[in-house]
Parts: C-alpha cells; sequence; structure tokens
C-alpha cells in the first residue's frame, strides 16, 4: 500500500545542471580576465560577501572602505593584499556596453590636471590606464607612485578596478594580484537603476582588519 511506485521504463531522470566552477577547481575560465558575472562561480565558500561585490579571501587581506558622509554608505572598498592594494567600486551600467571608453578619458583628464604622467597601455584586460603620480618621499626627496586603472563591465554593470604599490609597478609583482581579480564576482541587483548608479556594497560582518578611509 506504501510501496513505492515502479519508474515507467521510458521516464528519464532530469538532466542536472553542471556543477559551477569553485576556487578549488583548476578550471580554465579562471585563466579568463575578472571579475566574474554572478552565477558564472560557485561562491558559497571561500568568499567574503560585500553585497555586489563577492570578494575571494586572501590569507591576511586587510578590507578597508570608503564611506559617504551619511557614515553608512559603502563607495568603494580597498583589500590590502601584503604591500599592494585593490581598490574598486561598482556601477550599474548599460547592456550594450562603452562605459569604459566613456569613463577612462575622465579618469585621464583628473589625473592629468593634478600633475601625473597618464599612459595608455594594452593588457589582458583591454585597455588600462598607467597613472605616475608625483610625490614627496620621507626623505624629501621628489618621486612617483604607480598606478594601474583597469574598467571592465560585465552584465549591467561597471567596475573601475585600481591596483597599487608594488603589484602596479612590475608584471611579475602583478600577477599574484591579477589572479585575484580573475575570482571577484560582481552581484547585479534586479532594481532598475540609472546609469553609473553605485551598486550597493557592506561591510561583511564580522570581518577582521575593516577600516574606514
Amino acid at each position: 500500500m506504501f510501496g513505492r511506485k515502479k519508474r515507467h521504463a521510458d521516464q528519464e531522470e532530469a538532466p542536472q545542471a553542471p556543477a559551477l566552477p569553485t576556487l578549488e577547481d583548476d578550471d580554465p575560465i579562471w585563466e579568463q580576465p575578472g571579475p566574474r558575472n554572478a552565477g558564472e562561480v560557485d561562491t558559497s565558500d571561500g568568499y567574503v560577501d560585500m553585497g555586489s561585490i563577492l570578494f575571494p579571501a586572501v590569507p591576511g587581506m586587510q578590507l578597508r572602505t570608503q564611506v559617504a558622509d551619511d557614515g553608512s554608505t559603502v563607495l568603494q572598498i580597498l583589500v590590502v593584499l601584503g604591500n599592494s592594494g585593490v581598490q574598486m567600486s561598482v556601477a550599474a551600467a548599460p547592456r550594450s556596453g562603452g562605459v569604459w571608453d566613456e569613463v577612462r578619458e575622465e579618469i585621464r583628464s583628473g589625473f592629468a590636471s593634478q600633475g601625473a604622467t597618464v599612459t595608455d597601455v594594452k593588457s589582458r584586460y583591454g585597455d588600462e590606464l598607467l597613472v605616475d603620480m608625483p610625490m614627496r618621499m620621507p626623505d624629501g626627496r621628489s618621486g612617483t607612485s604607480r598606478m594601474r586603472i583597469l574598467g571592465r563591465e560585465g552584465d549591467r554593470w561597471f567596475a573601475r578596478i585600481d591596483v597599487l604599490g608594488p603589484a602596479a609597478a612590475s608584471p611579475e609583482a602583478g600577477a599574484g594580484i591579477e589572479k585575484v581579480i580573475d575570482r571577484i564576482v560582481v552581484r547585479r541587483d534586479k532594481h532598475p537603476r540609472t546609469r553609473l548608479e553605485l551598486l550597493p556594497l557592506h561591510v561583511p560582518g564580522g570581518a577582521a582588519g575593516v577600516k574606514r578611509a
């Protein structure tokens, strides 16, 4: 009476969706320039949830945030990894893309007005800016601080990513940082938003090393 019904011979098992790549997998997707769209990889383990940004957890990383005047809205994050850092903000963008071509010129003009030397370079991330900003060294001598600025576009989002410190100065030092960038995931919500409206970010609960910039 309560026995299990036999399955008809012609009734097939429903196909299961293939498992998404995880951070532990040696999957070809990690060789592709990031960040990733939400749903492309498994973020259930090994990620720090910051709302619109899911950041791969790296031992020893320190998280700092820039907060708006209201004291609660997070504008951008800075993740310090050793002597280098990844500074990032994300905004809404049209599906058609093309945001980086426009924003890049604005960024170039802004740094040039501050006396920086801005160079266009091609990398695996496409067109990026290499910024050498004049600075005063601790011993009083003049020097420069180098920064790489990447613009990446995904499914209705745009991310500006600044690479700071030694990782911006040489390909060898930047290789580890690029692996981190390729594993970042951007999670675009379903709310309608204006072009380049910042996507919501929050400080993860219980996160260590969180400071407000």
